[in-house]
């Protein structure tokens, strides 16, 4: 069986590098060198049945399809600027079903002030799957996973868990706080949290690892914004703000003692940190004044 990361980590390595790719396969997104800008590109698909129900409805679920790649362009600290949309639909489709999902699509897009300028769409016995590429921009620097150091503070940009009761279908993508946390000199690293804060956390921290030497972190039980669906969910509402993923929130690393600049677009509750980065490899929880290791849980894509 091979994991969505593991597949992401071969994939890396099996398409050809360009002179003008700055940061490829394995981040939120592309970053690429064009003409006199530098280009942000990712690409994300939802499937009717995985990501969402029939009964949710398609605008619903064309928003969900733009938003994800907005997410991405946002944990870059990019633009967004244009968008193609690939729809295979179920052959009995209606036209005024099909319609809902594009007004879904156009809602979004006219959100984050970006445009529909082309794509493609099939048919057939499936289920829906519509896939968004996302194209945008960076002006400065482009924020990626790898810059995390030991000691810097580890930071979320809203609230966590319970994302299955509707917020993973009504969420915002965070471009104002993407952009402007690139601005930011102390941000040494960010993504996006889609598949939970631990396994995406334990991503970053990977990426960030350098000379055989792991990385970990530390987290502070107190510190974790939950959201208020998680506790309404079967189990404890902090293990679901752990795993539960589908969040798109910003998480981010930044130097220690270093405050982020007065304004700006984020909560005051995301100045806090909910944890810091380790020189030693694992993910620890801090809760009630004990210290205990956790196991690295969230969602993943699975392959035989």
């Amino acid at each position: 069986m091979t994991t969505e990361r593991q597949l992401t980590a071969r994939l890396a390595e099996f398409f050809p590098a360009h002179r003008d790719l700055l940061v490829g396969v394995g981040d939120d997104a592309a970053i690429v060198r064009q003409r006199h800008e530098r280009a942000a590109l990712c690409c994300d698909a939802v499937i009717e049945g995985v990501h969402f129900t029939s009964e949710t409805g398609p605008g619903r679920g064309g928003k969900q399809a733009v938003n994800r790649n907005l997410s991405d362009l946002a944990a870059m600290g990019a633009h967004a600027d244009w968008l193609l949309v690939s729809l295979v639909v179920p052959s009995a489709t209606s036209t005024a079903r099909l319609m809902a999902l594009f007004r879904g699509i156009r809602a979004a897009a006219e959100a984050a002030n970006c445009y529909v300028v082309g794509g493609d769409i099939a048919s057939h016995d499936g289920p829906l799957i519509v896939t968004v590429s996302a194209y945008g921009h960076v002006t400065g620097r482009a924020l990626t996973r790898s810059g995390s150091r030991a000691g810097d503070t580890l930071h979320v940009s809203g609230p966590l868990g319970g994302s299955i009761l509707g917020h993973h279908l009504r969420f915002q993508p965070a471009l104002r706080e993407g952009i402007w946390l690139a601005q930011q000199p102390m941000v040494t690293a960010a993504m996006d949290v889609s598949d939970g804060l631990l396994l995406d956390l334990q991503t970053m921290l990977h990426a960030s690892s350098r000379g055989g030497a792991q990385l970990g972190a530390e987290i502070e039980a107190s510190q974790i914004p939950i959201r208020r669906a998680a506790h309404r969910l079967p189990g404890s509402a902090l293990e679901h703000a752990l795993t539960d993923g589908e969040d798109h929130v910003l998480l981010w690393s930044q130097r220690a003692k270093a405050k982020l600049r007065a304004g700006g677009p984020l909560a005051a509750r995301a100045r806090r940190p909910i944890g810091r980065v380790l020189d030693e490899p694992g993910l620890w929880l801090v809760e009630g004044g004990e210290r205990r290791r956790l196991q690295c849980e969230g969602f993943q894509h699975d392959w035989q």
